[in-house]
């Protein structure tokens, strides 16, 4: 086997550094020949590794990185429900697909009439799903995420689930939405509970992307990660010395089938704290996050 470097990749939830108020990182090993590779190489390695999703059943990381970068506790978290004169047919996705196009369609009807500026949201259908032995799970419902805009107000958004009649689909609740350790990681989970039903994922225009800037390969090495990754798994000083500014919410490490760790470092930021750099280190930093 050739050198093998190990990789810091960051993931920053916001809209640069300083601001983020959430961050994770990644650090694995990689070979040589990723060692070597240019800027833009590196750029869509880490762009898959924000969204390596599916194959190792992660789903839920990367809507929790794209949340955490677009909304805070100001927004909304709205659940849209259905009574039994409105439920679709267990197996009728597309038309509880339709009822929520048709909700969003409404707010923005109001908002355009009310002169309120159209929220960004993020949300998820979870589906009434039939089973291989026949049985019939859950019970279509939506999840969203609704960006506060200036005169949109929680009364609004309940009272928009309707049908075209103007009467009630179901019951609806909207509340702000609950940040705990800058993160809205416990709300993305709670939607992603029932791993029996089926759900999608779908999101407005105008969300922005978590940054994934230029991973650093020199940072660590073997016996520096594998002592981070069991010694000091739980030490929050040492993962604050690491990444000053930010406080640690958790460390997940495991051993891949190749024997290979991957860490990942959960951090928020303390509210109030002004990231201090080193000298030169904030020109270094706007030429990577910039």
């Amino acid at each position: 086997m050739g050198n093998i470097y190990y990789r810091e990749q960051k993931t920053i939830c916001g809209k640069d550094y300083d601001s983020a108020r959430y961050m994770e990182v990644d650090l694995y090993p990689v070979t040589a020949s990723q060692h070597k590779q240019g800027s833009r190489a590196k750029k869509t390695e880490a762009t898959c590794l924000a969204q390596q999703i599916y194959n190792e059943k992660r789903a839920k990381r990367y809507h929790v990185q794209l949340v955490n970068t677009n909304f805070s506790a100001n927004d909304f978290s709205w659940t849209g429900t259905y009574d039994d004169e409105h439920l679709p047919a267990p197996m009728d996705r597309e038309q509880a697909d339709r009822d929520y196009k048709n909700f969003m369609k409404r707010v923005y009807r109001w908002c355009d009439k009310n002169g309120v500026k159209r929220p960004r949201w993020i949300m998820a259908t979870e589906y009434t799903t039939l089973q291989d032995d026949l049985e019939i799970v859950g019970r279509h419902h939506h999840h969203a995420i609704i960006e506060h805009t200036p005169g949109l107000t929680r009364e609004v958004l309940e009272d928009l689930w309707k049908d075209r009649r103007g009467k009630n689909i179901g019951f609806c609740r909207c509340e702000n939405l609950h940040v705990e350790h800058g993160s809205v990681e416990s709300l993305v989970q709670y939607i992603s509970k029932n791993v029996r039903c089926d759900r999608s994922w779908r999101q407005s225009r105008g969300l922005e992307k978590p940054k994934t800037p230029r991973p650093n390969d020199s940072k660590w090495n073997a016996k520096r990660l594998h002592e981070a990754s069991t010694l000091y798994i739980d030490d929050k000083q040492f993962w604050q010395r690491q990444y000053p500014g930010y406080i640690l919410e958790r460390v997940e490490t495991r051993v891949t089938d190749a024997g290979l760790r991957h860490t990942t470092v959960i951090m928020y930021k303390e509210p109030g704290k002004k990231i201090i750099f080193a000298p030169g280190q904030q020109d270094n930093k706007r030429r990577r996050y910039g």
